[in-house]
């Protein structure tokens, strides 16, 4: 299924909610910060914590990804397979999402030493942390159907 321009942005530029479940159904979701739409029918998504995600996507392939964009009031679920690369054009791919990422972060720092100085300490933390931080793999999904989910938009 072909995602719109509207719907690449909204991924691109928000968190999105990953769901797997293991090979024996039980459930899992986790907040994903490194996630691009690559193509009109692709995601990447880069593995740098996931642990009970990973076993569950090696158990069973099929994910679910739910992401929003209040301001803009747009929100979509998206469903498919997806499959994990330690190696490869798509790993290095995970490693340049990854340095784009810490440059978004680097200017929300300035931003919030303006606006909310009381947030930036702890904020700068994390990033300084995350630059440390290496993929562990890069998991590209398959989008196989697309949902909008806003309230008297189609939703599920």
């Amino acid at each position: 299924m072909k995602m719109s321009n509207e719907m690449k942005e909204v991924i691109n530029n928000n968190v999105v909610h990953l769901a797997t479940s293991s090979g024996d159904g039980k459930p899992n979701v986790v907040p994903v910060g490194l996630c691009r739409a690559i193509s009109d029918h692709e995601l990447l998504i880069v593995d740098v914590f996931f642990k009970k995600t990973r076993k569950n996507m090696e158990e069973n392939p099929r994910v679910a990804i739910a992401v929003e964009a209040l301001e803009d009031v747009k929100a979509y679920q998206l469903k498919g397979k997806a499959k994990i690369f330690t190696q490869g054009e798509l790993y290095e791919k995970a490693f340049e999402i990854m340095g784009e990422q810490n440059e978004v972060r680097e200017k929300r720092i300035s931003v919030l030493r303006e606006k909310r100085p009381e947030m930036a300490e702890r904020f700068e933390k994390l990033v300084a942390s995350h630059h440390k931080l290496r993929p562990k793999a890069a998991v590209l999904v398959d989008v196989e159907e697309i949902y909008s989910t806003m309230q008297g938009m189609g939703g599920d």
